[in-house]
């Protein structure tokens, strides 16, 4: 059996290790810079180092895989790009209740935790997180880094950008277009337009209220 860590002891890595280790993966420890956790246990599990130490022999030679639920999208995906190439597997995790049509096509380090639906001619990017209870429509695209929170809804035909982070309760309606990258779309946000890239939209309809440089 392969050894597994998790990057980040904080309720997200917690609860990310509770349906890890039911679905039967052996998790040894977790990652966490926080030096007050090095050496305590979180939930019964060892915090057995930081983040650095990963690209150590001594941990390379008892590691074979890295779980990395971070919910900062550019986090996320950094880390889990450098350690795969540092040799180390980056496997998902789709909760067993999660439904998924047979054509969609999945890439690496994808976390789906229970009660999604992800319908047909759909394609998920890498490094993906997706939380509890939402819906992904027909011919929808899912580029790397992008995280979406619990209860949401994406029409079809939507194209979500790299690094979009969709926050609890968004809908998303069937003929926008694009949801930008690097965008943050705030909680029970809904969607009729295009969204576009680096900016924060809010409300029902969705405004803009904040955009940031590249």
């Amino acid at each position: 059996m392969k050894n597994a860590v998790i990057i980040g002891a904080g309720t997200q890595g917690q609860v990310y290790a509770s349906y890890l280790k039911e679905a039967g993966v052996n998790i040894i420890g977790f990652i966490d810079d926080n030096p007050d956790l090095i050496g305590k246990d979180v939930i019964n599990i060892p915090v057995i180092g930081k983040y650095k130490d990963l690209f150590l022999d001594e941990f390379k030679n008892k590691i074979q895989d890295v779980y990395c639920p971070i919910g900062v999208n550019a986090v996320r995906v950094e880390y889990l790009s450098t350690l795969k190439k540092e040799g180390y597997g980056i496997p998902g995790f789709l909760h067993h209740t999660v439904s998924i049509a047979p054509d969609v096509t999945i890439g690496e380090a994808v976390y789906m935790l229970a009660g999604n639906i992800v319908m047909p001619h759909t394609t998920i990017g890498n490094y993906i997180m997706i939380n509890m209870d939402s819906t992904i429509a027909h011919h929808v695209t899912l580029e790397d880094g992008v995280f979406m929170s619990s209860g949401v809804n994406i029409g079809a035909l939507i194209n979500v950008r790299k690094n979009a982070y969709v926050g609890m309760g968004v809908t998303a309606m069937t003929g926008v277009k694009e949801i930008g990258k690097e965008t943050l779309i705030g909680a029970g946000t809904v969607i009729i337009k295009d969204v576009p890239e680096y900016t924060t939209v809010v409300g029902n309809p969705a405004r803009v209220i904040k955009t940031k440089k590249p």
